[in-house]
């Protein structure tokens, strides 16, 4: 789910052409894997890494005819208190949940966690100039599904703690005048490119893993709205990364057949149609599963970025979008789920301005998606997720503050007249900081804010709609706050 420590001035392969258009520097708004250390005034994306990739990226090969073989990796430990609306007695129950538990029963407001991600690559430079490479990235098991649609993922299939799996699969080839090629899991442009999101305080916002420090029940946290999350980086696509223009322009674009991510053959299909009781092929197009319709198809995604700086000032933008189609259902319409959706249409904007250590900014994703970027259904609002924040660099030192909010439809559809309310409002407050201790070692600190609304919905249970007594009215409102200390080290 998370973007982490992200790299941020390492080229695809190799440094393509730094020369500053000024002595300014812009200060990253996603995580490095240095917090405190300005990027150069226009970066070029590495290889492995940029901000939005959670990962890290490498130098290049020192000549031509050569490769470089490198295991990267990172450690975090963290320990935290908090509070959400779920951990009252009679609220927590894994397997009946709208029944609730015993009176007695309650969960503790503290703990302490941890996550690992190892990063092995190769980058390599041919005789002729031709730059080449791949990366895998390495997590321990979990339960988030990414990629969206039915056991879209090898982690949300068959989540076990401390089992490895493949989250990310790269090759990559190209030179640095015509750009370089990517092929796999990987990051389409709009996570490349992000910016505005200041995710390079404490481990990341609402955007990390350490909000996971105590145990929190399902329902009550915001859900991260904006593009750098697993939902788009992991399906298996194709991606151009331009070089850049007048030292100031560059773009990419990018095309992923559907929602299928790391897999050992094309499709994933064990036979050719989707089941109410198995894993749902890659490659559908058309079903009678109504759940398989929220699979997004044909993803394209496009941005455009600007950057400059000139003495203490520097400015940063990228304009793009993502469009989308999805499954097709060709079954009896349901009566009890929505299986009637638009296709996936987004317009991405992001902007900062920097003034030596200090960066305002934000980021807006406008139009047809719903939450965990899932097709809007027929006749639901537009979707608005918009973030501002700031941050501000000294020495070591890196502090800032971000607030997000989002309004999509949520669990409201048009097939059934349930007494949802038409609008699913979340928001999220992050503040923090993060200093650098000594060379890969950082410590930070971390508080998290959120809430959730949406009428006629018990947001703790997914429960939506009406009974005999009418609409649901308990817990359309929750809450969650964090507390978390934490310690990193990267290699």
């Amino acid at each position: 789910m998370r973007k982490l420590l992200l790299a941020s001035v390492a080229v695809l392969s190799g440094t393509v052409g730094l020369a500053s258009v000024a002595s300014a520097q812009l200060l990253n708004t996603t995580n490095t894997a240095a917090p405190g250390t300005p990027a150069a005034a226009i970066p070029v994306y590495g290889s492995a890494g940029a901000p939005g990739t959670d990962i890290p990226g490498f130098g290049p090969p020192l000549s031509p005819g050569t490769y470089t073989v490198r295991l990267g990796g990172r450690l975090v430990g963290y320990a935290g208190v908090g509070a959400d609306s779920g951990q009252n007695p009679g609220y927590v129950n894994g397997t009946a949940k709208s029944l609730g538990t015993a009176t007695n029963t309650k969960l503790t407001s503290y703990g302490i966690g941890e996550y690992a991600r190892l990063f092995p690559s190769v980058d390599a430079v041919a005789a002729n100039g031709l730059k080449y490479g791949a990366f895998l990235e390495i997590r321990a098991d979990n339960g988030a599904a990414p990629g969206g649609g039915a056991n879209g993922s090898v982690g949300g299939a068959n989540p076990t703690r401390g089992e490895l799996y493949y989250r990310r699969e790269t090759i990559y080839l190209g030179t640095d005048q015509a750009g370089f090629v990517r092929v796999g899991s990987t990051d389409q442009p709009t996570s490349l490119f992000i910016t505005g999101t200041f995710e390079n305080f404490d481990d990341g916002g609402w955007n990390s893993n350490v909000y996971n420090a105590y145990p929190t029940t399902s329902g009550s946290q915001p859900t991260y709205p904006f593009p750098d999350v697993s939902a788009l980086y992991t399906p298996n696509k194709i991606v151009y990364l331009s070089p850049k223009f007048a030292n100031l322009v560059d773009f990419g674009v990018s095309f992923a057949p559907d929602s299928g991510n790391v897999s050992p053959g094309i499709g994933n299909c064990p036979y050719a149609n989707t089941s109410t009781s198995g894993a749902g092929c890659d490659t559908t197009q058309s079903t009678s599963v109504g759940a398989e319709t929220k699979r997004n198809r044909n993803i394209l995604d496009a941005v455009v970025r600007f950057r400059t700086a000139t003495g203490p000032v520097g400015i940063a933008t990228t304009l793009g979008g993502i469009y989308a189609g999805h499954v097709e259902y060709n079954g009896t319409l349901p009566t009890t789920e929505q299986a009637l959706y638009n296709n996936l249409a987004v317009f991405d904007w992001g902007g900062q301005v920097t003034f030596g250590g200090l960066a305002v900014g934000g980021h807006v994703d406008y139009g047809q998606f719903n939450t965990g970027w899932t097709p809007q259904p027929q006749g639901g609002r537009d979707a608005l997720a918009w973030i501002a924040g700031t941050s501000y660099q000294f020495g070591s030192a890196v502090v800032g503050v971000s607030y997000f909010n989002v309004q999509n439809s949520g669990y409201w559809n048009s097939t059934v007249a349930n007494g949802v309310g038409r609008t699913f409002n979340q928001s999220g407050l992050a503040a923090g900081g993060t200093l650098t201790i000594a060379p890969g070692l950082y410590g930070f600190v971390s508080y998290l804010y959120g809430d959730k609304h949406q009428s006629g919905v018990d947001l703790l249970t997914g429960t939506a709609g009406s009974t005999s007594s009418g609409p649901y009215v308990t817990h359309n409102n929750t809450q969650a706050q964090s507390l978390i200390v934490g310690t990193r080290v990267a290699w």
